[in-house]
């Protein structure tokens, strides 16, 4: 599971993993399948939106996690941050200005 997710898993998904290992190895089947492979969108894109996403939901911890995971698969800090602007359209400022001191702490 930490591999798929560049070593960085939540208490939640040890916790899953630890109490219902079908269900962790299920889900983690899953995202490795959407998050993990180019497919009709390569992973940087598929990155790119889920950023754009947790901005807009304010989703702020999980939003710092995937900044870090782009950076890990080479994204820049433009491209992570024309993410975030798309996102203030839909999620307010907020979600621009609190994901882009994110990026500016990296």
């Amino acid at each position: 599971m930490k591999k798929a997710r560049h070593g960085s898993i939540l208490p939640a998904h040890q916790l899953i993993a630890n109490i219902d290992p079908t269900f962790g190895e299920a889900y983690e089947e899953l995202f490795e399948l959407i998050m993990t492979r180019d497919r009709s969108l390569s992973v940087r894109t598929k990155e790119l939106i889920v950023i754009g996403i947790l901005a807009a939901k304010g989703q702020f911890s999980a939003l710092d996690t995937h900044i870090h995971r782009a950076m890990k698969i080479g994204i820049g800090q433009k491209e992570i941050l024309e993410a975030l602007e798309v996102s203030m359209l839909y999620g307010g400022t907020e979600s621009m200005i609190v994901g882009g001191e994110l990026l500016a702490k990296g």
